[in-house]
């Protein structure tokens, strides 16, 4: 119990923001009405509330301005799959949960408030390591488009007729595939930079695990229930395609959690954290602006 107060007193914003959202899911789960068909689709909602969790600890508990060790790759990937995604969700009834959350739109308005987070965070790292000249070269555009093209090739390959158009049904199928993807610049840069980590952003990467392990359960859950529908009607492609990102998405989030784990004991990181060079630089340009 000491512990606790200690964390709530001195990381006041992120136990806010658990707070909130703790109880969010309380109100939820208690007015929660699902059809016959999405008994279980609250858990969809889950992984989007989880995720918009992750971008909000990212945004607000990150103690590092410049964020050492974190990929802006990474953030661009998940900012693309979510206006993709959105760009279907809101007005197709299809991939969206079967309950009463979808009158108020509450999955979509999830998936927006992560990325107007996304949008923010994107901004204001990409400004202050220009002019703190960070760089981080190990990180490369290329990379992020070879993942939205292999995003795109293998939504097109995996698609199926949920929204029933054509556009609708391979934008929500790569925007899956993007996601899965997401995390490899940051896992590569994890693993080939031996330099600052901003240890704050632990939060991001376990609430983000969380987030996976949602949406991979789910999905699994209905593959294993659906699977004799799913193959009866032809979608072969959209079975494979789904629950080999999903997985993807796991092994990834997984592997993050693991390296920065790893890279944050080999760097002695204590539980306050000191200021690093770029941090410092960077308070620096604040104070002077």
């Amino acid at each position: 119990m000491q512990s606790l107060l200690a964390f709530v007193s001195s990381r006041p914003r992120t136990s806010g923001l658990y707070g909130c959202f703790f109880i969010g899911c309380l109100f939820v789960y208690r007015s929660l009405q699902a059809k016959q068909t999405g008994t279980y689709d609250f858990v969809l909602t889950l992984s989007a509330g989880l995720q918009a969790l992750a971008f909000a600890l990212l945004v607000c508990d990150t103690r590092s301005q410049v964020a050492e060790g974190l990929s802006e790759k990474t953030l661009w990937a998940f900012f693309i799959a979510h206006v993709t995604r959105l760009s279907t969700t809101f007005w197709g009834e299809g991939y969206v949960p079967e309950d009463n959350t979808g009158d108020v739109y509450l999955y979509q308005m999830l998936e927006v408030t992560g990325v107007v987070l996304l949008a923010y965070k994107i901004l204001t790292l990409s400004t202050l390591r220009s002019m703190v000249d960070v760089g981080q070269g190990l990180e490369r555009w290329n990379v992020l488009i070879g993942m939205v093209v292999a995003a795109v090739v293998l939504g097109w390959l995996t698609k199926t007729t949920g929204h029933n158009d054509y556009f609708a049904d391979l934008s929500w199928m790569t925007s899956v595939w993007l996601e899965a993807f997401a995390l490899v610049p940051q896992v590569q840069l994890l693993a080939s930079s031996g330099g600052q980590l901003d240890e704050s952003a632990v939060h991001f990467a376990c609430v983000t695990l969380a987030s996976s392990l949602a949406f991979g359960a789910f999905w699994w859950k209905s593959a294993v229930e659906r699977y004799q529908e799913f193959m009866r009607d032809g979608y072969h492609g959209f079975l494979f395609g789904i629950v080999t990102a999903a997985a993807i998405r796991v092994f990834l989030c997984g592997v993050y959690v693991y390296l920065f784990v790893k890279s944050s004991k080999s760097l002695g990181l204590p539980g306050a954290g000191k200021k690093g060079e770029y941090e410092l630089c960077a308070q620096e340009i604040e104070d002077e602006l």
